[in-house]
């Protein structure tokens, strides 16, 4: 046997697990952890014949591993050591080493919260972090404390959050530590001087890279490429490179027997240039390996809450993904790394953990079957409050918690089928409405990356896709995904598909995406609120209502990926929970009325909407308020009286503030629901308020203490010597004016005072034919000095009027002499 470094830390890591119930085992990329553990634990007396489950965040990983243990042993997997996936599984009976994936993990943890059969629990690779991995860590630290003392735990990884993990699992933990087995690895870092590497240009420069270092080193090559866009793009780029060199690709859908062959030694005399995505990160050696090539991105799938959207990103990796990307070319013998930025560029410690980015619709569904709020579990990042009531809501909405947040029959379906919430519930809802086929069909659209055109139009997709699975060229992973997904569906395949159904199906996975064309030129509104727009030439673009599967962009507008048309009705069948009818009203600025319509809504979208008839009620008169705010008291129908009274009242206010309230323009608007509501009942516009008499509104708003007090200090009129009542004008309050004419004030010396005395009255004193003369508020100074100017000019224009020499003594008058000298 081929001795690893591992294998100088084993002693101790029996040790350790002998007497501990938890056990960290932190070893470096070559170290032989994730082959070589299991098969010496395997005979361990505590394990008392049960079996090791180990989880492998990776199908491709899963597998591999699987079957070197198992040819370790001179076996085939699915004897003493088997794999288990969606999908597939090798697994028997004799099965002691079981290696899964994450989602598998968590299914028996829920079937079996124990573990009965279950020994020792191994998480490989935990520094990845992926949802699953803190979900199944988080589940089994409940079942050992809760259910199962006598099981133990061991977490593996390369790099380690050492302190986050020990306060999780313990102070006490074991933590053993492995050197890697590997060789020194040369780095190369971009020219300062060269253009910055971005996601645009990432192919190329990857593609100059791969050339230059075949031509400087020896070995095969493994180049880092964030996704199979840049894989394909890169490819085309090198092809040509020679016979003796093969370009292969490794991605995830890739299938079994195609990824067995990229990971296979290049043959004798020649060379292969893999181009991989991150999952060449761990896990796999990869023979032969000399040289790597790392573009120094990522793609990930972030959630964003604020939108209710998944997005993928492209980003720069972290400093852990960097280490465990130019390791690989050292697992063999001494290697070089090209790294396409800058030396001195700065990189994030670590890797942002999946808990803290992504939709977590999945995990709160598993923790209500669980039976746990998030604070009941431990964690090394807790789940965001935000992210979870997000993902709560919509586990509502589709209708798999209750309003309590407990596990309904459909979520328990859901559950079983291994989709995300959103594809369970399409696919569950789907078989319903005998749409099984079209749900299978939509789900390896939105799940796998089958070999078609792609399309922003679903709809066409799934036709392709449709032909593709009813011919014989169907790659095998696809073609095992489509069976399985049949089976779970209870459904078969059909010779004739219905892609006009491609709309609902979309929206019964996302319901907040459907979208509502606002305009023109492709400008959707979303149910969640958001603007999404497509591009004008986009033959979607004329249909009026769409259900969207994936956008992308940044903001508050996002541009719409894939989508497919909707009609209203299916909306309408899809969530006849979720439509309301509502009736509104607005107050409309133009016509100044207040308007009702009838909507039909789905979230914040309106489906449908008519007018209603002349609206009534107390919500009418409060926007028909908001109307006469937005417009001013000007928009009020002041009549003369109306005004001259509301001048007093202002007059009142000002010098007597203790006793009258505010009349202001700014006080009436604040105070309309006092004075003016009682009033406008059964009124819908500003037209109606003509009929409204102000005065009397005005009059009825004051108590009977400053009714009162209002007449005997600020009285309306003042009693002149001929006994007319003639009106005081209160518009400038501090000089309030009295307009008379000339011979009715005869005899009068003194100026006319209110407010007890200490107000005096301005006097407008006018012609016979009511024009003004002068003004005065001292009327004896006005009698000796001004008066017989006034006189000599009058007597010639009024001939017939009394202009006496003494108006002291002079008898005050409304008549000309004529009439004065009637009986």
């Amino acid at each position: 046997m081929i001795s690893l470094p591992i294998h100088a830390v084993l002693p101790r890591l029996r040790e350790a697990l002998y007497s501990h119930r938890r056990v960290i085992l932190q070893a470096d990329p070559g170290a032989g952890k994730s082959t070589v553990v299991p098969l010496e634990l395997m005979e361990e007396p505590w394990l008392s014949g049960r079996r090791i489950l180990m989880l492998e965040p990776r199908r491709l990983a899963a597998r591999m591993v699987a079957t070197r243990m198992a040819e370790t042993l001179g076996e085939r997997p699915g004897e003493r050591v088997g794999y288990r996936m969606r999908g597939e599984a090798q697994v028997s009976r004799r099965t002691r080493i079981e290696v899964v994936t994450e989602g598998i993990l968590t299914r028996m943890l829920q079937s079996d919260p124990g573990l009965e059969e279950v020994g020792l629990l191994i998480f490989d690779e935990f520094h990845e972090r992926s949802l699953h991995a803190d979900l199944g860590l988080a589940l089994a630290l409940q079942s050992q404390e809760l259910l199962r003392e006598d099981l133990r735990i061991l977490v593996m990884s390369a790099t380690l959050q050492s302190d986050e993990l020990l306060g999780l699992l313990g102070e006490e933990t074991p933590l053993i530590q492995s050197a890697g087995r590997s060789h020194p690895v040369t780095l190369h870092y971009r020219d300062p001087r060269a253009p910055v590497v971005t996601p645009d240009n990432l192919a190329a420069e990857t593609a100059r890279t791969v050339k230059e270092a075949l031509q400087r080193h020896e070995g095969s090559l493994l180049a880092f490429l964030p996704g199979l866009r840049e894989i394909r793009q890169c490819a085309r780029l090198l092809e040509g490179l020679g016979p003796e060199v093969e370009v292969l690709e490794l991605y995830g859908a890739l299938d079994p027997a195609a990824q067995r062959r990229v990971i296979r030694p290049a043959p004798p005399g020649r060379r292969k240039v893999i181009l991989a995505t991150n999952l060449a990160e761990t896990s796999l050696t990869i023979d032969g390996i000399r040289i790597v090539v790392d573009g120094g991105y990522r793609r990930e799938v972030s959630y964003d809450a604020a939108v209710g959207m998944e997005r993928m990103q492209t980003r720069p990796i972290a400093a852990d993904s960097a280490r465990q990307r130019a390791g690989r070319a050292g697992r063999t013998a001494p290697g070089v790394c090209y790294r396409l930025w800058h030396e001195h560029r700065a990189l994030a410690p670590r890797s942002t953990p999946e808990i803290l980015q992504a939709d977590l619709a999945p995990l709160a569904l598993e923790l209500a079957r669980w039976g746990a709020a998030p604070e009941e579990l431990g964690w090394i990042d807790p789940p965001p409050r935000q992210a979870m009531e997000e993902a709560s809501r919509l586990l509502r909405e589709l209708e798999m918690l209750d309003e309590r947040g407990a596990l309904t029959p459909l979520g328990e379906r859901a559950l079983t089928l291994g989709e995300h919430p959103r594809i369970a519930h399409m696919l569950l809802r789907a078989t319903e409405m005998e749409l099984g086929y079209e749900g299978v069909l939509l789900t390896l659209l939105l799940t796998e990356r089958p070999p078609i055109t792609r399309s922003d139009d679903l709809a066409e997709e799934m036709e392709e896709l449709h032909r593709l699975l009813s011919g014989s060229s169907t790659p095998p992973t696809l073609r095992q995904r489509f069976r399985t997904l049949l089976r779970q569906s209870g459904t078969e395949a059909q010779t004739v598909v219905r892609s006009d159904r491609a709309g609902l199906l979309t929206a019964l996975a996302y319901p907040e995406r459907v979208a509502r064309q606002r305009g023109d030129d492709g400008a959707y509104l979303a149910a969640s609120g958001r603007g999404i727009t497509l591009p004008p030439r986009s033959a979607l673009a004329r249909h009026p209502l769409l259900a969207v599967a994936e956008s992308s962009g940044e903001g508050m507008t996002r541009r719409i990926r894939r989508a497919a048309p909707l009609s209203p009705v299916d909306l309408c069948s899809a969530y006849p929970h979720a439509l309301q009818r509502h009736r509104e009203l607005r107050y409309n600025e133009t016509t100044g009325r207040v308007e009702a319509r009838e909507e039909l809504r789905f979230h914040r979208l309106i489906l449908e909407q008519h007018p209603l008839p002349r609206p009534e009620g107390e919500e009418v008169s409060q926007l028909l308020l908001e109307g006469i705010r937005q417009r001013g008291v000007e928009s009020l129908p002041w009549s003369s009286a109306a005004s001259a009274l509301r001048e007093r009242l202002l007059a009142a206010h000002r010098h007597r503030p203790e006793i009258f309230s505010d009349w202001s323009d700014e006080a009436l608007l604040e105070s309309l629901e006092e004075w003016l509501l009682p009033w406008i009942e059964g009124m819908n516009g500003l037209e109606d308020l003509k009929s409204l008499d102000l005065k009397n509104i005005m009059l009825g708003s004051l108590s009977w203490e400053e009714r009162q007090s209002l007449d005997r200090l600020f009285p309306a009129t003042i009693e002149l010597p001929t006994g007319t009542r003639a009106v005081v004008n209160y518009a400038d309050p501090e000089a309030p004016v009295l307009a008379a004419r000339l011979q009715e004030l005869f005899g009068w010396r003194e100026t006319p005072r209110i407010l007890e005395g200490q107000l005096p009255l301005a006097l407008q004193l006018l012609s016979p034919a009511r024009r003004p003369l002068a003004l005065t508020r001292d009327l004896e100074n006005f009698w000796r000095r001004v008066y017989p100017e006034v006189r000599k000019e009058m007597r010639g224009r009024y001939p017939k009027h009394y202009w006496p020499e003494d108006p002291f003594s002079a008898t005050p008058t409304r008549r000309t002499k004529k009439g004065m000298a009637r009986p």
